[in-house]
């Protein structure tokens, strides 16, 4: 159900897109972001954007409308074109992560081209595509992935030397990251963390935390890898023709799954393992059947 503060907003969205078509003719009004997605508060802003080519189009600014600010982004078509580039594949090797860094960079960009909605005879109308919106959906798993893995090296750093306090509250991050990563893989745009309840079910995180850190099986942790590998499986379907080989044998804590473009690997810090699409079903399985 629609909420008043999003259904006002919206409104005012409409009359700031129509005001600013008539003023600038050729040009088009999108309307990006947490709004566009159907989600506002009490005081939330309006993201606009205004994409033309003309020489006197209006610098970007922010203004307040019956109370409530509008922040309009001025773009050319050239350079939302140039953007939308990165949505026409996933392309990642793990030995060549250039686009996949640039893609990195980009991703709060990308994320509101993502929900980018254009004004049109009084309605919002998606801008890209749904072949792209599945390209912005792996990239985003992917990042949210590589995320995990960086908080799982510190989390594990930190264990060893006894640092349970900084723990708790990495542990705490990688919830919200992961969280995050299930939304992305359900192919919801990457919002501030703060719309999360309003899009995820409740973001794991055990209780206490104090306990965990005493279990040097790391069995805790299995809720971690079994979510982020559903995640990634959502978004790249593997062959399991082969049958089931035997399990990967990886020792220590925190291997977690990675999906590059070239395949699969299990990943730990600086160290990754690559696997075939049927070695990883099987490390998949073995997850579901492990007890936590």
């Amino acid at each position: 159900m629609i909420s008043d503060s999003t259904r006002s907003r919206l409104r005012i969205a409409g009359q700031a897109a129509e005001r600013l078509l008539s003023s600038h003719p050729g040009t088009t009004v999108w309307l990006e972001g947490a709004l566009a997605c159907g989600l506002a508060h009490a005081t939330s802003d309006i993201d606009l954007r205004l994409v033309g080519d003309a020489p006197d189009l209006p610098e970007s600014r922010s203004w307040l409308s019956d109370g409530v600010r509008i922040d309009l982004q001025v773009s050319t078509p050239d350079q939302m074109e140039q953007l939308r580039g990165l949505l026409r594949g996933f392309d990642v090797r793990a030995d060549d992560l250039a686009l996949f860094r640039r893609v990195r960079r980009d991703l709060p960009a990308l994320t509101c081209l993502r929900t980018a909605k254009c004004y049109q005879a009084g309605q919002w109308i998606p801008v890209i595509n749904s072949g792209e919106a599945e390209v912005y959906r792996a990239w985003g798993v992917a990042d949210r992935a590589e995320t995990v893995a960086s908080l799982t090296e510190d989390l594990i750093g930190l264990v060893v030397d006894g640092l349970y306090a900084s723990a708790d509250l990495v542990l705490e991050r990688l919830a919200l990251t992961l969280a995050s990563a299930e939304r992305a893989a359900a192919g919801q745009p990457l919002l501030g963390e703060k719309w999360l309840p309003l899009m995820a079910d409740q973001p794991w995180s055990p209780r206490p935390l104090s306990a965990l850190w005493q279990d040097t099986s790391w069995g805790w942790f299995r809720p971690i890898q079994r979510r982020l590998t559903s995640a990634l499986l959502s978004c790249h379907l593997v062959n399991d023709a082969l049958g089931e080989p035997n399990p990967v044998s990886v020792s220590g804590p925190g291997w977690l799954p990675q999906r590059y473009s070239d395949g699969w690997f299990l990943r730990r810090a600086d160290d990754r393992v690559p696997l075939t699409d049927a070695v990883l079903l099987v490390w998949a399985k073995h997850l579901e059947s492990a007890t936590a």
